[in-house]
């Protein structure tokens, strides 16, 4: 039996536009290809790591169970929408009032308090966490980016000089935890600053450059869709 023939016009047009349309579709997949091996190797990252070990959860330290004798608070404050009792340092209570958005910490009598000494912070840290830590820095300042973002100012940052890689964040007053950083986290943040392409303070989500590269990689797939389709059976 005589094979079908491949030489009229109508199948060298068709094969002159598949042959195009392959083209555009290999320069397609290779401007979007960096991207989806990021968005693939961040992915894997973020599905095998465990998220409690990025956030440093294990250097925490459970805290003592104490009790609170809560008549010692014999103040009132207008304008509240939430009261805090914690303790700071040994046999010391504080009250955190908050109110528009902004939390003030007293002592039980109703005095504002001040910030934390370098050496106070330390004590405190030592109670919070296994790091040990012998070094206290003052940060004030906000950076694009920084490990602290989004935590309002001034705090204090604590670590031991023998491990300076994992470093804890503590309220300046409060003396609350409020983050711990260490490699795990960095990669992380790395990470994700490459699977949401925003590469400067790293928690916007829905760029204009996340959003051309998604609909070119959905296009690249579309059109590998396409073109295996419109194949012929046989060389499918």
């Amino acid at each position: 039996m005589a094979l079908p023939s491949y030489s009229g016009f109508p199948v060298r047009q068709g094969l002159k536009r598949q042959r195009k349309f392959r083209r555009w579709h290999r320069w397609l997949a290779v401007i979007t290809a960096v991207q989806l091996l990021a968005w693939t190797l961040s992915g894997v990252f973020f599905a095998f790591i465990d998220i409690d070990y990025v956030r440093g959860s294990h250097h925490r330290v459970a805290p003592a169970v104490v009790s609170i004798d809560l008549s010692v608070v014999e103040w009132s404050a207008a304008e509240t929408s939430e009261i805090t009792l914690r303790h700071r340092l040994p046999g010391e209570l504080v009250v955190g009032v908050s109110a528009s958005g902004e939390t003030r910490w007293h002592s039980v009598n109703g005095e504002l308090l001040s910030d934390l000494t370098a050496d106070q912070v330390l004590q405190v840290a030592e109670a919070a966490t296994d790091l040990a830590p012998d070094r206290a820095v003052w940060v004030t300042e906000p950076v694009l980016g920084s490990e602290y973002r989004g935590r309002p100012l001034p705090l204090w940052q604590v670590f031991n000089s023998a491990e300076p890689t994992t470093v804890a964040y503590l309220d300046a007053v409060s003396g609350e935890v409020v983050a711990i950083r260490n490699t795990a986290w960095r990669w992380w943040d790395f990470l994700w600053s490459l699977h949401i392409m925003d590469y400067d303070d790293r928690d916007t989500i829905g760029t204009l450059l996340l959003k051309a590269f998604s609909l070119l990689a959905l296009l690249t797939a579309l059109m590998g869709i396409a073109l295996f389709i419109s194949l012929p059976r046989k060389w499918r």
